[in-house]
């Protein structure tokens, strides 16, 4: 599945990159460089802004800015779809074990704003709350005073 911005993207790029992105909400978020291993996103090197700006689009790098790559759990890599376009852009889009874990990321930082269908789509299990909630707090990414907006959202996530 090719997502026509990025298919702009790699219509303006001079030199390789493998970008490691999700789509949520209508919005496409690199989270990640590829290559050897993943490297931050934040910043995004200036070749990739540069085409980005040619190609009309804003290369959101939010969570990218807020996490580190080394406070992502083991399995946040897993199922990752491998995508080329063209010569010079590979994007690996994020599996479902990935969006797990920054859809509630997001919902708790955003105050529980989360579409819905998105949430249905991805039908979390109690284990999957529990592996979610886990990593939230081993990585202290909340502080308490959001436990009454995490709870709302462990609700909506519930099957």
């Amino acid at each position: 599945m090719k997502i026509p911005e990025l298919q702009q993207l790699a219509e303006r790029l001079e030199e390789p990159a493998h970008l490691v992105v999700w789509e949520a909400s209508g919005r496409i978020e690199v989270v990640a460089l590829g290559g050897e291993t993943f490297e931050d996103a934040f910043p995004l090197p200036l070749t990739v802004q540069s085409a980005g700006a040619e190609a009309g689009m804003i290369l959101d790098t939010t969570t990218a800015a807020r996490l580190e790559l080394s406070q992502l759990p083991d399995d946040f890599w897993d199922s990752l779809l491998e995508v080329n376009y063209g010569e010079y852009l590979r994007v690996s889009m994020l599996g479902r074990a990935g969006k797990k874990y920054l859809h509630a990321y997001r919902a708790v930082r955003e105050g529980a704003s989360l579409d819905q269908k998105e949430l249905e789509e991805l039908a979390l299990s109690e284990f999957e709350l529990l592996q979610i909630a886990r990593w939230m707090r081993e990585q202290a990414l909340f502080g308490h005073q959001s436990g009454e907006v995490i709870m709302d959202v462990f609700t909506r996530l519930r099957v």
